[in-house]
């Protein structure tokens, strides 16, 4: 009992210590910014609801953490609520005068991308030092066997070939081959292979296939036909200078975000189930797990500084990868998001006025709407995955 309860404790920190730092750099982007422009800030929350803990800097700016660790907010002044809807009465005043929503829209869209253009720059940041300081171990791309049935043995891959790019991109690591493949949606991909010291251009078309989903539903992926091994001959550990670190970790963020974009369209056309869709809860279970394991790969023996640094390398990586789906969720085109105000603005801007504020308040009141289902939905995934449904049919069926 008090093990489960100490476990339980573990990943709550984990997963408040992660979603903390996620939330305090997007929302010290939007802050910093509009620092930068003089722009005045009312107060800066990371969390929602109650203060749990709060003060009033010299500056007149409210600092605050709030009982509810799921988000966080900058307030301008100007500003009529903490989704930054404006205030009419205030809209009009001078830019002199630092409020937020009299600034040029061309500032108001800075202060706005700066949320999300922190949250990458973070994550490129995390994974450039930890190239510099640890390099990376990965599995080239090459096939160790071809299916005689499928796809790949169709348009003549072999055995021992290396795959150097699909669609004009370049790959070098196996999983970004099979993420493409799995995502393809059975559209036509135009490959590379290097054979013999020659590289082969080739076209293949993946085959698509049905599979029953662990929560219960169906999602199509793309299959080729191949498979790999890991020997020492094809993995690869690779070491970076500072200079190619931060390219390294400018590239892994973006084959991050190619990624959720690839996974956005496969759940838009169907072919992917919305369960693998994590809210606040799967985010929870997943600090937890990689708690877990940090402490594992630190060895029985470690001291508990030791496990310290296992579990803080972790946990950053783990914000890193968040940080980039915090700041690409949040460039989606929904009112209430990042992205919902700067489309707004650039409306804005090609009209030469601002939208009608009838059109706005109705619009966040569908972006929210839109927001808080799909927190629900992820949410009710979560609890499905953690069996909880399973344990009240058993419930029921037993009463």
């Amino acid at each position: 009992m008090l093990e489960n309860i100490g476990g339980i404790a573990i990943s709550l920190a984990s997963f408040v210590a992660v979603l903390g730092i996620v939330v305090f750099v997007h929302e010290f982007g939007h802050f910093q910014v509009a620092r930068w422009f003089k722009v005045k800030v009312e107060s800066f929350s990371i969390g929602f609801g109650p203060e749990l803990l709060a003060w009033t800097s010299k500056a007149g700016i409210r600092w605050r953490i709030g009982a509810l660790p799921l988000g966080g907010y900058v307030k301008f002044e100007g500003d009529k609520d903490a989704a930054s809807q404006p205030d009419v009465t205030q809209a009009k005043a001078d830019k002199s005068s630092g409020l937020f929503h009299a600034q040029p829209v061309g500032i108001r869209a800075a202060v706005t991308a700066a949320g999300p253009a922190f949250n990458f720059a973070f994550s490129i940041a995390v994974f450039a030092i930890f190239f510099a300081m640890f390099g990376e171990t990965v599995q080239r791309p090459v096939i160790s066997a071809v299916l005689p049935d499928g796809a790949a043995a169709a348009a003549g891959i072999k055995a021992g070939d290396e795959v150097v790019a699909i669609n004009d991109r370049r790959v070098d690591d196996f999983v970004e081959l099979q993420t493409a493949i799995m995502v393809s949606g059975g559209k036509e991909m135009r490959l590379v292979l290097k054979r013999d010291g020659a590289e082969i251009p080739i076209n293949v078309t993946p085959k698509v296939v049905e599979r029953k989903t662990p929560f219960g539903d169906t999602e199509t992926q793309g299959l080729l036909g191949i498979e790999t091994r890991f020997t020492k001959d094809t993995l690869e550990h690779r070491t970076y200078n500072p200079v190619e670190a931060v390219v390294r970790g400018g590239e892994q963020t973006g084959s991050i975000v190619s990624t959720q974009v690839n996974f956005i369209t496969a759940l838009l056309r169907g072919g992917m189930s919305a369960g693998h869709l994590n809210g606040p809860l799967g985010i929870y279970q997943i600090a937890g797990k990689v708690t877990e394991n940090s402490v594992e790969s630190a060895g029985p023996d470690a001291s508990a500084v030791k496990v310290a640094e296992s579990v803080g390398i972790g946990l950053v990586r783990l914000a890193a990868v968040l940080s980039i789906a915090v700041g690409f969720m949040n460039l989606l085109p929904l009112p209430v998001l990042d992205g919902g105000h700067l489309v707004f603005y650039a409306a804005e801007a090609i009209r030469g006025k601002p939208i009608p504020e009838k059109v706005q308040a109705i619009s966040f009141q569908v972006g929210l709407v839109c927001i808080l289902s799909l927190f629900v939905f992820a949410t009710f995934q979560d609890l499905d995955r953690a069996g909880l449904f399973n344990v009240l049919k058993g419930f029921v069926a037993a009463g």
